[in-house]
């Protein structure tokens, strides 16, 4: 009850000012000081209160950024309230129904459920980029039907109480299924929210349209830096085509964001404070996703991951815009600290996920599985028991054991089992009989020499990060 009951302070604090421009900082300086309490005296994360201290950064960021767009009348007064009521009043909320999900979900498995699920529903993408994870291309037509994408989410509404869902791909605006399309899946399951990834090149003004008459998605739109770098991983007028679906967004007020891959190649553009500035100001992001390319999928190379120093610089300078020009940033290697190191294998108040072909995997970035979700329907169980497979089971093994050791908060600067503790990860892997997303993924964990270069990742993140992490705690 007493989370419910913030929850409800701060949506009616937000709400009010949306509403009241005249007592807006008033108002404001109300619900960061109650969100920073909450934040602060909240037991469930073991960090230190430095630790603490910068989740609050970020989700003060985050709320800044919203407001800050719409007062520019980036995000429309409509679908900001559809964010509301949505993000803010079923996911962080929930109603009667999402609570009595969680408890029955709790009573019956002694743990919470995840918070939400990542799905691919299909592998079609009109792009071939380098280093794809999902090793997508034009030709590829694997896809989730939409009865079982409907079976899907409404297993993960009622007997989890989810409300939240990631959709990537692929690229999710080609999927197609008895006529029905992602923004179809939008409409259907209205009180929740839905945040895709997208490349971008297919929302032209019907595709907007669409969006703003739903409101309960938000496209996440994949750049690589500028017209350079984006061009030349994702193919030339890819970036050209990515500004006219931006200037399509605006016109109707959809919040939307960026997904940014951090490589070898531009590592440097996202060490300026330069290009922050650019995404935030001039061209209209809401929020932004960092993803350090991971190893996996097409062409898979060890040659593309920035190095464990560039990883180090990378999380000061993201720890700089979120306290300095609050522009929300979020590194899902980097910024363990905000969500209590990793949150994969449906972790409580994690995710998990699901792709095209309906295998289950502990994250986005794990290619191996134990269970297929058609397979778990015909034999009458559901998504629930997928979370207790053997991989899932160990991953959370591994996750609870990455904690506090006699009053010294465990590193989170390397909360990944797959990025940061190889060795940790290929025995989880091995001692569940865990299958291979596909050929990649047997390869990589197959090679010696992927192995050795990983460890050796390991080691000199270790290294550096260690003495970074045991300064900014204390």
């Amino acid at each position: 009850m007493k989370e419910v009951s913030s929850a409800t302070i701060i949506s009616g604090l937000f709400n009010g000012i949306l509403k009241n421009k005249l007592p807006r900082k008033v108002l404001q300086k109300q619900l960061d000081k109650h969100i920073r309490e909450k934040i602060l005296k909240n037991d469930e994360y073991e960090a230190t209160e430095s630790a603490r201290l910068f989740r609050y950064y970020a989700v003060h960021a985050m709320y800044t950024s919203f407001l800050k767009n719409y007062d520019k009348g980036i995000i429309s007064k409509r679908l900001i309230n559809k964010v509301i009521a949505t993000l803010v009043n079923s996911v962080m909320l929930g109603d009667n129904k999402v609570h009595n999900s969680i408890e029955k979900f709790q009573d019956k498995y002694n743990q919470l459920p995840p918070k939400f699920l990542t799905i691919s529903p299909t592998n079609k993408c009109n792009l071939k980029c380098t280093g794809c994870y999902a090793s997508s291309k034009a030709s590829d037509n694997k896809s989730i039907s939409w009865d079982l994408l409907m079976k899907i989410i409404e297993d993960a509404y009622i007997n989890m109480g989810m409300r939240f869902f990631v959709v990537s791909g692929g690229e999710p605006l080609l999927y197609r299924s008895e006529n029905k399309t992602i923004l179809d899946l939008a409409k259907k399951w209205n009180d929740c929210f839905f945040l895709m990834y997208t490349n971008g090149t297919l929302i032209n003004k019907e595709i907007a349209s669409q969006m703003a008459e739903v409101g309960n998605i938000t496209p996440a739109i994949s750049i690589e830096g500028f017209t350079a770098h984006t061009d030349h991983r994702r193919g030339n007028g890819t970036f050209r085509s990515i500004i006219k679906a931006k200037d399509q967004l605006i016109s109707y007020g959809i919040p939307f964001g960026l997904s940014i891959t951090a490589t070898k190649d531009n590592i440097n553009l996202l060490l300026s404070e330069n290009f922050y500035d650019f995404y935030f100001n001039e061209f209209g992001s809401t929020y932004m996703w960092v993803f350090q390319y991971m190893p996996i999928g097409r062409e898979f190379t060890t040659d593309l991951m920035i190095t464990p120093r560039q990883r180090v610089e990378l999380f000061k300078i993201q720890r700089k815009i979120l306290i300095e020009k609050k522009y929300f940033v979020a590194d899902f290697w980097n910024s363990g600290i905000i969500s209590n190191r990793c949150i994969s294998c449906g972790k409580p108040k994690g995710y998990f996920y699901i792709n095209w072909d309906g295998n289950i995997m502990p994250c986005v970035f794990v290619p191996h599985f134990n269970d297929n979700i058609q397979t778990l329907y015909n034999s009458g169980r559901n998504l629930s028991d997928a979370l207790f497979s053997p991989l899932f089971v160990k991953g959370r093994q591994w996750q609870s054991g990455y904690k506090s050791r006699n009053g010294i908060s465990v590193n989170l600067l390397m909360p990944c089992f797959y990025r940061d503790h190889y060795k940790d990860f290929t025995e989880i892997v091995k001692s569940s009989n865990a299958m291979p997303e596909n050929q990649a993924a047997k390869d990589a964990l197959n090679s010696h020499e992927y192995y050795k270069d990983m460890l050796n990742f390991d080691e000199q993140l270790r290294k550096i990060s260690t003495p970074i992490w045991e300064e900014y705690i204390t």
